[in-house]
């Protein structure tokens, strides 16, 4: 059993509990392991360092390196909490400039890692503080979307409904998809499910205006404008791209789309610098959510970053297809610089 201690600076710390021998601890010989011990009465008793010494015959320097040994034997969890990332200066910024309701962004890592993955396991750890029984979160392809899927923890929430708000296409070379991100996401919140039985695109208009007239497709489509949140990544229109790498789209249909001022896309939708919706061919024959409906939810949460991606967030954000944001320090600079 692991007991947890919340300092003032929001860290958490958890620390494998030692027995008791009649309500009375061995420290030196606990289990023969004195790290244990040491790191119990520092992280969840908050002693000092001298004091542990004192109390385990040993000096400051061997209660450093015990707890050194500690952390490396993984005895202690240590968190921050998310929470407190809305409450700083860049993020207020942020929320006061868009109107958005919440707003997380991560500090800068000096690119060790890659926004995507970065961004992705902190979205989680905030999209498990934002959900609620008896929530229907629709949720759009991205690779952080995927990414945050893969960082949630398993945990379950009474009658939370998972929804996939565009039809299926084709995986990426590295294996991604949108059902993969709904299905893991309903796996980890142990959540019910409700996918888009139907293609992402079409072959034509024809096709997709007949596919809408069926009753099960109709149903689906209610689900979606049912949703109360939505999760959704934001897209570049550069040449890497997961809309083009997914085949989402084909080489005429972007330049139409490109030459008409486009500068992000939204699952599936592409929009200009000023967060207008771009409509055009690939419309035509796509299955899922529209522009319009994401504005309709009541809560849009996009997790997105990298500086590459700057015009795009930045014409979402005016576009009010976002009103909570995930992101990294780089990314909020720069696009307060360019607003």
């Amino acid at each position: 059993m692991k007991s947890p201690t919340k300092t003032q600076s929001g860290k958490t710390a958890s620390v494998g509990k030692p027995p008791a021998a009649n309500g009375v601890a061995t420290p030196a010989t606990y289990q023969n392991d004195p790290r244990l011990w040491a790191a119990w009465l520092y992280y969840h008793d908050e002693l000092t360092q001298n004091q542990i010494a004192s109390l385990l015959g040993v000096s400051r320097a061997t209660v450093v390196n015990y707890l050194q040994e500690a952390r490396a034997n993984h005895y202690i969890k240590i968190s921050v909490r998310s929470d407190l990332l809305t409450s700083i200066n860049l993020a207020q910024t942020l929320k006061d400039k868009f109107g958005l309701k919440e707003c997380m962004v991560i500090p800068d890592d000096g690119g060790l890692l890659s926004p995507t993955q970065r961004i992705g396991k902190a979205g989680a750890s905030f999209v498990e503080g934002a959900l609620a029984p008896d929530d229907v979160v629709g949720v759009a392809w991205g690779r952080t979307v995927q990414a945050l899927a893969n960082n949630l923890t398993d945990q379950s929430m009474s009658n939370l409904y998972v929804v996939q708000v565009v039809g299926s296409q084709r995986g990426t070379s590295d294996g991604f998809s949108s059902e993969e991100c709904v299905s893991l996401i309903s796996l980890k919140l142990h959540a019910k499910t409700a996918n888009l039985h139907a293609p992402a695109a079409l072959s034509n208009k024809e096709l997709r205006d007949a596919l809408l007239k069926e009753t099960i497709i109709q149903e689906q489509f209610a689900r979606i404008r049912s949703c109360n949140k939505i999760l959704f990544g934001v897209c570049s229109v550069k040449d890497n791209s997961l809309v083009f790498a997914s085949g989402l789209t084909n080489a005429e249909e972007s330049k139409y789309y490109i030459a008409n001022g486009a500068v992000g896309v939204i699952s599936g939708r592409f929009f200009d610098a000023n967060g207008n919706w771009i409509q055009g061919p690939l419309d035509d024959r796509l299955m899922g959510i529209t522009l319009d409906e994401v504005r309709q939810v009541p809560t849009r949460i996009a997790v997105a970053g990298g500086t590459d991606k700057t015009a795009s967030m930045l014409g979402a954000l005016r576009g009010d297809f976002i009103n909570v944001l995930v992101t990294d320090e780089q990314t909020a600079l720069s696009i307060l610089d360019k607003a």
